[in-house]
């Protein structure tokens, strides 16, 4: 009877021990909220899609012979009309899917001070009523043509002092961003050409609910223009007033185009995909 009650006290333990042990675990794992990074993140990726995607229509569009000699041609699902005595591009969607999955909608209008290729060029972009997946864009980006970096890139400035995207009925996206855009020299050949654009930079600004967020691209976003989504690149983010401050948004797809991206916040692995459904958060 004593050896039982003996292995009785010590199934008893050893039962606590367990359950302080997951309870441990489970309380560790659920003091973290990482909602907010999400929230971050998933704005982050909104964003730098739009501009990203409008840095490749005007780029598309100075390299299409048709469109620059007749003043009007379709690129990814948008009708583009050049208008030569005012030198402006205006794009227009129709709530087609585009080849990155987006809907788009609205105008996009481009005014270019001289020529695109041309040292100390301004391309104007202003967002008129233009939508990716219903996330409505207000503001504009400026591109000041830079000329070409001792390794030979034609260096593309943007500033963006106040970019507004409508995320959805629980707030909007405020953006900001210096961002860099390196065109390789032999972009110019083929209109389609797979040499890579690569960009650098930093932005920062507040999520839809209401997180302070700054990134800093420590890999430079690779986009061959053939594939419509980043083959590589790493941004380092960081958000205020979390229980995770800090985190990584990496696109790992340089063997393939398709619409994986990464989420990294301690630790914490979010294998997403770029769509309206996943950047919902």
């Amino acid at each position: 009877m004593k050896r039982q009650g003996k292995y009785r006290c010590l199934a008893g333990l050893l039962l606590i021990g367990l359950l302080f042990l997951f309870s441990g675990c489970s309380k560790k794992n659920q003091s973290f909220n990482l909602r907010p990074n999400l929230n971050a993140a998933d704005d982050i990726v909104i964003a730098e899609r739009g501009l990203a995607h409008t840095f490749n229509l005007l780029l598309r569009a100075n390299l299409d012979s048709m469109i620059m000699n007749t003043g009007h041609g379709i690129i990814d699902q948008a009708i583009v009309a050049y208008l030569k005595p005012e030198n402006t591009f205006n794009i227009l969607y129709s709530g087609k899917r585009c080849a990155d999955s987006a809907v788009r909608n609205g105008l996009i209008s481009i005014r270019l001070s001289g020529n695109f290729f041309t040292k100390g060029t301004v391309s104007r972009v202003t967002f008129k009523g233009y939508s990716e997946d219903y996330h409505l864009f207000t503001g504009s980006d400026s591109l000041v043509n830079q000329g070409s970096s001792p390794a030979g890139f034609l260096v593309m400035a943007s500033f963006i002092d106040s970019l507004i995207i409508y995320k959805d009925s629980t707030g909007n996206i405020y953006w900001y961003s210096s961002l860099v855009y390196n065109i390789p020299p032999m972009i110019k050949l083929p209109p389609d050409s797979n040499t890579p654009v690569n960009i650098t930079g930093s932005a920062h600004g507040i999520s839809s609910h209401s997180y302070n967020y700054s990134l800093q691209i420590t890999s430079p976003l690779i986009n061959d223009l053939n594939c419509p989504w980043f083959r590589d690149g790493i941004m380092q983010v960081s958000i205020s007033g979390v229980d995770v401050p800090s985190g990584t948004i990496r696109f790992m797809n340089r063997t393939k185009c398709d619409n994986r991206v990464t989420y990294d916040f301690e630790g914490n692995l979010f294998e997403w995909w770029i769509n309206a459904r996943k950047l919902g958060v």
